[in-house]
């Protein structure tokens, strides 16, 4: 087991199936629908959760056992079966990443402990030494990186383009954005101060063109 290359997928369209049932599954597949992906669920059983989310149309549920043409097209697994052996073979024949919950020895990939504020993602891993310490640290983020950290990436998100066109050399947009970061401009959201936040940022943005 050697999880130590940290990557952010993008989803969006792609296929990803989703075998077994256990205390993550459903959390599993909400998470592939948030990401954009298409989603199978092949099981004979769901969730109450699961179940809506096919009733809504926005997974596909097939009520059976896994069967080997399942993993055609598929972009991503995740299993969760008394033996995921099986499908694990199948997956790496096809190329196809597939995570076994808890079951390390038929993953390719692994699920790290994740803060997330709007577009700011944190995922922190143990490389599966202590899942414990994960949940910790990441319990830690919750606490120290706030709804103001997304707020902060929606206002640069909608002057991205802006600075990128009114700011044309590199080492000054570069300067302006550690500017930004390093401003008041966190403190002033985190006090709900949104129009002395964007005062701020205009200014800024006026004071580098």
């Amino acid at each position: 087991m050697n999880f130590r290359y940290p990557i952010f997928l993008d989803l969006s369209g792609k296929t990803c199936l989703v075998v077994g049932e256990g205390h993550e599954i459903a959390g599993k597949v909400r998470g592939l629908v948030d990401a954009g992906a298409t989603v199978r669920y092949v099981n004979p059983r769901a969730e109450a959760a699961i179940e809506a989310l096919a009733a809504s149309g926005m997974i596909s549920w097939q009520r059976r056992e896994f069967e080997e043409h399942d993993l055609d097209g598929c972009f991503l697994a995740i299993a969760d079966c008394e033996d995921n052996a099986e499908i694990f073979r199948l997956a790496e024949e096809r190329r196809v990443l597939i995570n076994a919950v808890d079951d390390p020895e038929h993953c390719r990939f692994s699920f790290g402990s994740v803060h997330r504020q709007g577009d700011l993602t944190i995922a922190i891993s143990t490389n599966g030494a202590a899942p414990a310490l994960a949940v910790r640290l990441r319990e830690r983020l919750e606490r120290d990186i706030g709804a103001e950290y997304g707020e902060l990436l929606r206002m640069l998100r909608d002057a991205r383009d802006e600075i990128g066109s009114r700011v044309t050399d590199f080492s000054a947009r570069r300067a302006l954005w550690y500017r930004i970061v390093d401003s008041d401009i966190l403190d002033e959201l985190r006090r709900g101060r949104r129009e002395e936040a964007e005062r701020t940022l205009r200014q800024m943005i006026e004071e580098a063109v």
